[in-house]
C-alpha cells in the first residue's frame, strides 16, 4: 500500500525565478500557473486526513510555496488542526519583504524546517543558476526570520556547479554567520555527462570536480552540521527505516513511495502522484499524468476514493515507468539516505 503519512505538496507553481534545469524552463509549454487556495486544504482534503499526517514538505516541481498568496494561513490552519504536524519548506526566499518572513516565523515552531535553496554567496553568483534571485531580499528575510524563531530548523541548501564548486567553504562560512543549523550540498544529476542529448558535451554549469555528480540516476547530498540543533523527523525516518528492512525482506518491491520518505505528490492542480518524479511535465510521464488528471484529482473525487482504488494493488506495484526504474531500484533500499531522507 503506497504511504500516506508524508505529503509533498507544491501549494504554488508560480515562481518568480528562472531555473535553467527546473522543469519551467525544460517543458514551459504545459507549464500552468495555479495556487492551491485555503478552501481546497480545508474542503477538498479536510481536517480528518490532516489528522492523520505526520509531515508536510512545501515544495514543488515547478513553483515556490513561498508565492502562494495564502501561505501562511494554510500553515496557521494546518497546526491548528495537527499541531504535532511536522512542516518543511523549500524556497528560494526570493521577494518577500522582512514583515513576511516575521509572520511565518510566529507560525512555525520546532516540529519544522525551512530549507534556503541558495547556490551562490552574493547577488552576482547566485543568479547565475538561480536568475531573477533577490539576495538582499534573502538576506533580509533570514535575519528577520531569525528574529521572530529561533527554533525552527533552518537549512542552506545548495547544488553543486561549475560557478560555485571553489567556494563552498566560503559558502559554510556564510550559513554559520547567518545561523543556519545545517549547510547541504546537493549532487545533482541534471549534467551532460549523465544527460549529453539534452545538455551537450559541454556543459557549462556541470561541475570539473567529478565528485560533486551524482553517481546515479538520482541527487545525492552531503551535510554539514552547523549547530547542535536536533532536527526534526527523527522518529519518522526511523519509521520510514524499518518499513524499507520490511521491503528488503519481502523481496517484491523497492518503491520508496511504499515508505514514506519522498512523499506523496499533489501538485497545485490538486492531481495526487505516488512521487514527485512521476508528476514532472516531462513525456516519458504521460501514463501519470493521465491517471492524474481524472482518475487521481482531488477536486473531483475525495481522498479515501483515490486511495482505495484498486490500481495501487495492481498496475501500480509493476514499477515499470521510467522513473521507478532508474531512481528507485531494489538495491537503492540497503542506502539509508535514499531510505530516511526526502
Amino acid at each position: 500500500m503506497i504511504a500516506w503519512d508524508h505529503w509533498h505538496i507544491e501549494v504554488s507553481s508560480v515562481c518568480a525565478l528562472k531555473c535553467p534545469r527546473c522543469p519551467r524552463a525544460e517543458v514551459p509549454n504545459s507549464l500552468l500557473n495555479r495556487q492551491l487556495p485555503l478552501t481546497f486544504f480545508k474542503e477538498q482534503i479536510g481536517e480528518k486526513v490532516i489528522q492523520n499526517i505526520k509531515k508536510i514538505t512545501f515544495c514543488g516541481n515547478d513553483g515556490d510555496p513561498i508565492y502562494n498568496k495564502e501561505f501562511i494561513e494554510i500553515c496557521e490552519w494546518l497546526k491548528s488542526v495537527n499541531p504535532s504536524l511536522s512542516l518543511v519548506i523549500i524556497t528560494n526566499g526570493s521577494n518577500k519583504l522582512p514583515e513576511w518572513w516575521s509572520r511565518l516565523g510566529k507560525v512555525l515552531n520546532d516540529n519544522d524546517e525551512i530549507n534556503w535553496s541558495i547556490d551562490g554567496w552574493d547577488q552576482a553568483s547566485n543568479e547565475q543558476y538561480r536568475i531573477n534571485s533577490n539576495w538582499q531580499s534573502i538576506e533580509d528575510g533570514i535575519k528577520s526570520f531569525n528574529v521572530s524563531n529561533s527554533l525552527t530548523y533552518r537549512v542552506w541548501a545548495s547544488i553543486g556547479f561549475k560557478f560555485n564548486q571553489d567556494h563552498i567553504e566560503r559558502q559554510i562560512q556564510i550559513a554559520t554567520a547567518f545561523g543556519f543549523d545545517l549547510f547541504q550540498l546537493t549532487k545533482s544529476t541534471k549534467f551532460g555527462s549523465k544527460y549529453p542529448s539534452v545538455y551537450g558535451n559541454n556543459d557549462v554549469l556541470e561541475p570539473t570536480r567529478q565528485t560533486l555528480v551524482a553517481s546515479g540516476h538520482r541527487f545525492e547530498r552531503e551535510n554539514t552540521i552547523l549547530t547542535t540543533k536536533e532536527r526534526p523527523g527523527s522518529k519518522l525516518r526511523m519509521l520510514f527505516l524499518d518499513r524499507a528492512s520490511q521491503l528488503i525482506r519481502n523481496k517484491n518491491y523497492s518503491g520508496i513511495c511504499l515508505i514514506g520518505n519522498k512523499g506523496l505528490f499533489l501538485n497545485s492542480l490538486g492531481e495526487l502522484y505516488p512521487c514527485c518524479w512521476t508528476a514532472n511535465r516531462y513525456e516519458h510521464n504521460t501514463a501519470w499524468h493521465t491517471l492524474a488528471k481524472r482518475q487521481f484529482n482531488l477536486k473531483l473525487n475525495t481522498f479515501d476514493q483515490i486511495i482505495n482504488d484498486s490500481f495501487w494493488n495492481t498496475e501500480f506495484l509493476k514499477f515499470d515507468s521510467l522513473e521507478c526504474t532508474t531512481k528507485c531500484t531494489a538495491e537503492k533500499l540497503q542506502d539509508i539516505s535514499h531510505t530516511s531522507e526526502w
